[in-house]
């Protein structure tokens, strides 16, 4: 069966897949559909309707974010001159480096009694940032957590399509 438009059938497909899901490795697989639904924005243009779309507005003025910790949010990238220099703290910076961190495995999951209920991510600017353990994002998301921002993001993306 061939799509008309992948992305936004992914998306769809992934949500209906995060409602339904009752298997033995629920955090797993909302792991995985939440790596889905960053990359695929991210990848696929996080395009709206203007250019104050959700995407480019600043973390703290997000409408409707849903709550989770974040240790750390100091995004950074390489200046002109190879320095790091810091980024302004958006919804797509956010994302960006969420799934860097996803990406480069720099996720711990923690367990209460032989099951995962939250997970660390983190990401580096740099390997030397990261032998000092000095990460420019460090978020946690409990199980819940996770699956409303995975859903609160897949939304956004439909959104800014004009679906939903």
């Amino acid at each position: 069966m061939e799509t008309k438009n992948f992305p936004l059938d992914f998306v769809k497909r992934t949500i209906a897949n995060l409602d339904r899901y009752q298997g033995e490795f629920e955090f797993t697989n909302l792991l995985n559909c939440t790596l889905g639904l960053i990359i695929l924005p991210y990848e696929k243009g996080m395009r709206g309707k203007h250019p104050q779309s959700v995407w480019n507005t600043n973390l703290n003025d997000v409408p409707n974010r849903p709550s989770f910790q974040i240790h750390r949010f100091e995004p950074l990238q390489k200046g002109r001159n190879g320095e790091p220099k810091y980024c302004k703290k958006t919804l797509k910076v956010l994302l960006q480096k969420i799934r860097n961190g996803l990406a480069h495995q720099n996720v711990w999951p923690i367990n209460q009694n032989g099951e995962f209920c939250d997970v660390i991510i983190k990401n580096y600017f740099d390997d030397e940032h990261k032998d000092r353990d000095d990460p420019d994002l460090h978020v946690q998301f409990s199980k819940n957590e996770l699956k409303d921002f995975a859903l609160f993001i897949a939304n956004a993306y439909l959104k800014s399509f004009g679906e939903s």
